[in-house]
């Protein structure tokens, strides 16, 4: 059952992936005050973009509002990062809701709040947000912010997929090749990792070739 569940966690997609570790272990302390010093450089960066995006958006434009969150969340101000999110999401940015989901899920920034968070996933993702169908998918997978539903989680990764998003069409790969929420089927899955890979996803490359050996084709 352990190595069904790590199977399972191991074709999903998510929206960024951090590797840490593979390989042997190194001696890296003379790479730390190189490291300090792009941690730095982001971190100067990001000020700088706040200091160009807060009279934007304070004119009313909604998507630098969103991106003032965003370098906001990178300094891990999350109050600011919640309070310009929250403009972008009232002015129809729907990444902005997206974003202002996420920290009510995680709570960053504001009281941890899993129903808040999807009733902004659902919103937003009938107004068509493609990342917020995204996130509703995960939540309705995984089912630790709400029961788990794959039929939900199908249709709301269909519908970020129907929008352009590439990992929830590789999600929707994942759940054929499994069998969640729909019947079986190793081939369809194929073809849809083949697509997303061939699409720029490059995650989806070797779940594509990986099925491929096994179905032989």
């Amino acid at each position: 059952m352990k190595k069904y569940l790590l199977l399972l966690s191991a074709l999903f997609f998510t929206g960024c992936l951090n590797v840490i570790g593979v390989g042997q272990k190194q001696d890296d302390s003379w790479q730390q005050p190189k490291d300090e010093k792009i941690v730095q450089n982001k971190e100067q960066i990001s000020r700088n973009a706040i200091e160009i995006l807060i009279p934007k958006c304070e004119e009313g434009d909604a998507e630098a509002c969103n991106d003032l969150g965003v370098n906001y969340e990178l300094l891990k101000e999350y109050e600011n990062a919640l309070t310009n999110y929250k403009k972008a999401c009232d002015a129809k940015v729907q990444v902005g809701c997206a974003n202002l989901g996420t920290l009510y899920e995680l709570g960053l920034g504001v009281k941890k709040n899993p129903k808040k968070a999807i009733s902004i996933y659902k919103e937003s993702c009938n107004g068509g947000g493609m990342q917020a169908c995204y996130h509703l998918g995960n939540a309705y997978r995984k089912g630790e912010i709400v029961k788990r539903d794959y039929y939900l989680a199908m249709q709301a990764y269909t519908n970020a997929c129907n929008a352009g998003d590439l990992p929830s069409c590789a999600n929707i790969g994942a759940m054929y090749e499994l069998g969640l929420g729909v019947n079986k089927d190793e081939k369809r899955a194929y073809g849809i990792y083949k697509v997303a890979c061939f699409r720029g996803l490059s995650k989806a490359c070797p779940q594509m070739k990986r099925l491929g050996t096994k179905l032989g084709m």
